[in-house]
């Protein structure tokens, strides 16, 4: 690399900086690849196990060839992701590192991230289309990223939404806890843009009483929240449907509480799945609203990790999706709270405050009609 040329009193210039941070960005995505195979092929769980493993064993194991096996974890082992009791691969065992069933195996754990590997390789899939995109100005649906891209959505999300949904972001608004906690009278929840349906079966979970409809427009997430609420035995209260959310809901339902989590900024029609969650609100209901914690303005360059996510992953995989629909206007994940105002407003909403609640990724709304 061009770091071999420097000394302790050369400065890089700045194309050996730029050069070294995208190969450094190279690195992370040749190690997401890695994280994917070991999520997808269940090679992390048997490594969580207090039991430490041998190359021979894991492959035996999990049913990957041996070879295979030893040359992951080889990988793994450089880049911190796997320990290992010594150098030789083949009679060396394994296991994960402190903080390692956190990360990689347990779905509910706050600091769960495995799943981020699924984006790259929903990526791969879709790249032509978004080539194709870019150069016709259509969409790309989110059918083109395969099911890697609904699962990963799905798989992030869950954790806050297990851990924190009712017990931080709910409690933040003590009139609506107290309305779900009701038992005399049930609350009715519509979790608008459910995707896996995780945040519907959560609330469903922590409030026995409530019913949740929860709808989306792909109806492979749809699939999958079915799927989700009948595994957490919800099925009977979490009712997952297919509708276009531009669109009126389908009966007259009123609903206590109409959620739109991490979703607003994908909608091809914003405004106008606002007004809908606006229209199916109950006297006295609430419309929370979920969406990236973006900088108020444009900073360029940033060393922020996050706002640098947000913006690199606006342009393939939200905007994208959001433009999948004729005339189609959506923001893209760099959704400023300025922004979200406008568009509740435009929905009908005579207010937009800001809940305070505290989180590094999301910003929190309720509207008020």
């Amino acid at each position: 690399m061009s770091t071999k040329g420097w000394t302790m009193t050369q400065q890089p210039t700045a194309a050996e900086e730029l050069s070294e941070r995208i190969f450094t960005a190279g690195v992370a995505a040749a190690e997401l690849a890695g994280v994917y195979l070991g999520v997808v092929l269940g090679l992390y769980r048997p490594l969580a196990d207090p039991a430490n493993l041998t190359c021979a064993e894991l492959a035996a194991c999990t049913g990957v060839d041996r070879r295979y096996a030893r040359e992951w974890l080889q990988g793994q082992v450089i880049s911190g992701f796997v320990t290992t009791s010594g150098p030789d691969l083949e009679t060396a065992t394994f296991s994960l590192p402190p903080g390692g069933r956190d990360v990689l195996v347990d779905e509910l754990s706050p600091t769960y991230l495995a799943a981020l590997a699924q984006f790259p390789a929903a990526l791969g899939r879709a790249m032509p289309a978004l080539v194709r995109a870019y150069r016709s100005g259509s969409g790309v649906p989110l059918d083109e990223y395969g099911a890697d891209g609904v699962t990963a959505q799905a798989a992030l999300n869950r954790p806050a939404y297990h851990n924190e949904l009712a017990e931080s972001w709910i409690a933040a608004i003590p009139d609506l806890a107290a309305r779900l906690a009701d038992r005399d009278h049930p609350a009715r929840v519509a979790d608008l843009g459910c995707g896996g349906g995780w945040a519907g079966i959560s609330l469903a979970v922590r409030y026995p009483q409530i019913t949740v409809d929860a709808y989306d427009a792909d109806r492979t997430s749809v699939s999958f929240a079915r799927r989700n609420a009948a595994d957490s035995d919800v099925a009977d209260r979490v009712v997952a449907r297919v509708h276009d959310l531009a669109e009126p809901l389908p009966d007259e339902t009123r609903y206590d509480l109409v959620m739109l989590l991490e979703c607003v900024h994908d909608m091809a029609y914003p405004a106008r799945v606002l007004a809908t969650a606006r229209n199916c609100l109950a006297p006295d209901g609430v419309v929370l609203v979920m969406d990236e914690a973006t900088d108020d303005e444009l900073i360029a360059p940033t060393d922020d990790p996050v706002q640098r996510f947000f913006g690199a992953i606006s342009p393939i995989w939200c905007l994208p999706q959001g433009r999948s629909a004729p005339d189609a206007d959506p923001v893209g994940t760099v959704i400023r709270a300025s922004r979200m105002a406008e568009l509740a407003a435009e929905a009908g909403f005579d207010r937009t405050e800001i809940l305070p609640i505290e989180n590094p990724f999301y910003r929190f709304y309720r509207m008020r009609a």
